[in-house]
């Protein structure tokens, strides 16, 4: 691939950090268990950008992961929803036409919404990729740790 190519295409995607347990996927840091990989999409499909295409296309990591999300910021708006509770307010992305409603929260605009909606300090679960959930660290323990509880059900059942 040429990097033109991959700069046009790519955009950011979650996995988990086990998957590194196999070397060859490009990818950035994120707090907890989570990495941000960058892959390239095709029609009806897209696949990880790995070590080996990524040494041939003379771009950096930054350049790539700038890429990413821009293109991703073009991608139609997912939604976001807000609840009011006691304790504060919690919010979630979703998106229906594409597979990047968690990778969203790494846009400007995205943060932006939640800080307003929950608070300037807020708390995230990201179950998979269609998934992030949003919380103001207001709310009780209680609701924090079902909170928790319920994102790990979410990633071990896959859904």
């Amino acid at each position: 691939m040429q990097k033109a190519d991959v700069i046009s295409r790519v955009l950011p995607q979650f996995f988990p950090a086990h998957w590194l347990d196999r070397p060859g996927l490009v990818f950035n840091e994120f707090p907890s268990r989570i990495r941000i990989g960058y892959v390239v999409r095709s029609e009806g499909n897209y696949s990880y950008l790995c070590d080996e295409e990524f040494s041939g296309l003379s771009a950096t990591l930054e350049e790539v992961h700038a890429a990413a999300v821009e293109n991703l910021a073009k991608l139609p708006s997912a939604q976001i929803s807000i609840g009011k509770v006691p304790g504060g307010a919690e919010g979630w992305i979703h998106a229906t036409e594409d597979n990047f409603a968690a990778a969203r929260i790494l846009l400007p605009k995205v943060q932006q919404v939640f800080r307003q909606e929950i608070g300037e300090e807020f708390l995230l679960t990201l179950a998979h990729r269609d998934d992030c959930f949003c919380w103001s660290p207001q709310q009780t323990q209680e609701r924090q740790e079902k909170h928790a509880k319920n994102t790990l059900a979410a990633f071990l059942q896959g859904t």
